[in-house]
């Protein structure tokens, strides 16, 4: 039974916020962000049908999944087609929704609280469907999409090779045409390739003449043969496998996009992916959060229970630290993306993908920033467990090995680092700095050192653009502490933006827990942006104006200490009130 979903609103904004970097020279305020708290009606209906989905259909049969019992979470799958969550990002014109990206990345995380299944159904519906939404011709989507749509067919992706991971371009599978000129003959090999195991539909890629590096459309019928599952660290309930390639005959019509352009076709559906991939990462670490909770609130020593003391109770404030901040990353971005693309035909693809593409650094943010998040507070809910913590029997290892591999997929953080560093150079004389506001209570503090940390970096960029010149983007040590500095900015803007909107929706009292997280993180993220900026600095040959940069570093930090310790406190007590995350 298909499930029917209202129109959901796109989100609403004074103006604009920009993209491709531009908040390092434009000051957001409160109107011009999109936050979780502006999900509309339909869409928390939509991500409740998800959420009503895991807790009934797959969290009661975890062992299956876990058991590899491939035909189960292909009846999943078929499932959560039935209710309309595999057919989000397809146009309507092929069995498809069409939704905004909010709907999708909301939905997302719902479906994240198993993440062994959450990782079938994101590779089935977005690297797995998205290459034919936005490279396929016509007769492609046609023959595809509704199938993919309804659960039918599951889709893979197959770039990585084993000698081609992060330096895609020099796989060396190849394509050659056969005598007839009807077919490609596909030799070569692919790893890691999530849903390999069971997926009837791979868009993988290969050189046409040995350097035409191009995507094919490939049936598993056309010859693909999937090798071993692969034991892993984690998500050890989904499917990771080789996939050989020996004479695949893939029909000439099956080429996806243009010869020779398949970087095109890789690199802008990862982008998309990187685009929604935090609230999936920022899902995981609120569960996480919630078990610590409730078994520091069970766990008794010295006749007490653990989340009375104070260590515990600072490792829960942090936690919720990092899921607010993220929360507020993420959907800013998702928010701004979709702004951008109510001006754009949903059937000009081109142009879709050239709107999503100018939010690449954004994307590469939220991606390296939510992960490593994730894995901070994975790690520390384990170590509320203490010795539990180790053990299979508790939740909180599974959960620790799940996270890591948020780092790795998608592109490594250390390639979008890179992509952060070097996109900010090529874009460093784009804008012009916008005249800030005073600040309003109570964030005058914090206003300030963005403004501060904002010109730091844009005059450390400049400098290393004058050491370097070309050679700059080979300075990959220095180019990621400018990432950093760059990742710390926007995540405590996007941080003091969402308590601003909340504080004028509900007041600075309903509001107190956001506004003490908002300061604990714009006050350590301070600390952070001082360190990252000495590092560029000393890095920096010949620096004549050092002593003046320095200077600058020195400034971002707050001059009258903010008590973290107080603040912290007074969150803990928030979120043990509540008995979960709160916001």
């Amino acid at each position: 039974m298909t499930t029917s979903i209202p129109e959901i609103g796109q989100p609403q904004s004074a103006r604009p916020a920009g993209s491709s970097g531009t908040f390092l020279f434009l000051e957001a305020r409160p109107g011009d962000v999109f936050t979780r708290e502006d999900l509309s009606s339909a869409q928390r209906m939509f991500g409740g049908i998800a959420e009503e989905f895991m807790r009934t259909a797959v969290l009661p049969h975890a062992q299956r999944i876990y058991e590899k019992d491939w035909a189960f979470t292909r009846e999943l799958l078929l499932a959560a087609g039935e209710l309309d969550l595999l057919r989000i990002d397809i146009p309507e014109a092929y069995g498809g929704l069409g939704l905004d990206k909010v709907s999708s990345a909301y939905v997302g995380e719902k479906i994240g609280s198993l993440p062994s299944f959450a990782g079938s159904l994101g590779a089935h519906t977005a690297i797995g469907t998205l290459p034919i939404v936005y490279f396929g011709t016509p007769e492609q989507k046609q023959r595809y999409l509704p199938r993919l749509a309804s659960g039918e067919l599951v889709g893979a992706f197959a770039l990585t090779e084993p000698g081609a991971g992060s330096d895609a371009l020099a796989a060396r599978t190849r394509a050659t045409l056969s005598d007839d000129g009807r077919y490609y003959l596909l030799n070569g090999q692919k790893m890691w390739i999530t849903n390999g195991g069971f997926a009837d539909l791979f868009t993988i890629f290969g050189k046409i003449d040995g350097d035409k590096f191009t995507a094919f459309i490939v049936e598993r019928d056309m010859g693909v043969v999937s090798g071993r599952e692969e034991p892993k660290l984690g998500l050890d309930g989904g499917s990771t496998t080789a996939l050989i390639l020996e004479n695949v005959r893939v029909p000439v019509e099956n080429v996806l996009g243009t010869i020779g352009q398949g970087h095109k076709v890789a690199f802008n559906v990862l982008n998309i992916g990187r685009l929604k991939l935090g609230t999936r990462n920022i899902g995981s670490a609120k569960q996480a959060l919630n078990r610590a909770l409730e078994y520091a609130l069970q766990r008794q020593q010295f006749g007490r229970a653990i989340a009375e003391f104070g260590m515990i109770r600072q490792k829960l404030a942090e936690m919720a630290v990092r899921c607010y901040v993220g929360d507020a990353m993420v959907y800013r971005t998702l928010g701004d993306a979709d702004r951008a693309l109510e001006s754009v035909a949903p059937d000009n693809s081109a142009a879709v993908l050239k709107t999503i593409e100018a939010f690449a650094i954004e994307c590469s943010i939220n991606k390296v920033w939510t992960s490593e998040a994730l894995a901070w507070v994975v790690d520390e809910a384990l170590q509320v467990y203490g010795g539990y913590g180790y053990s299979r029997d508790y939740p909180a290892e599974r959960a620790y090995r799940d996270a890591r591999i948020t780092r790795l997929y998608e592109g490594t953080n250390e390639i979008n680092r890179l992509v952060v560093g070097t996109r900010l150079l090529r874009n460093l004389s784009a804008e012009e700095e916008e005249e800030g506001s005073a600040g309003e209570r109570p964030f005058i503090v914090e206003r300030h050192f963005l403004r501060l940390a904002k010109a730091l970096v844009r005059t450390l960029l400049r400098a290393t653009e004058n050491a370097w010149g070309s050679a700059a983007v080979d300075q990959q040590e220095v180019l990621a502490h400018l990432a950093d500095m760059a990742m710390e900015i926007y995540a405590a803007e996007s941080a003091v933006v969402r308590t601003e909107k909340l504080v004028a929706a509900k007041g600075e009292a309903a509001a107190a827990a956001a506004i003490d997280i908002t300061r604990v993180y714009a006050s350590d993220a301070a600390d952070r942006v001082a360190h990252a900026a000495r590092q560029v600095i000393a890095a920096i040959p010949d620096g004549a104006d050092a002593a003046t940069w320095l200077g600058q570093a020195r400034d971002v930090i707050a001059p009258v200490p903010f008590d973290t310790v107080a603040a912290r406190r007074r969150i803990a007590d928030a979120v043990i009130a509540a008995g979960r995350y709160p916001l």
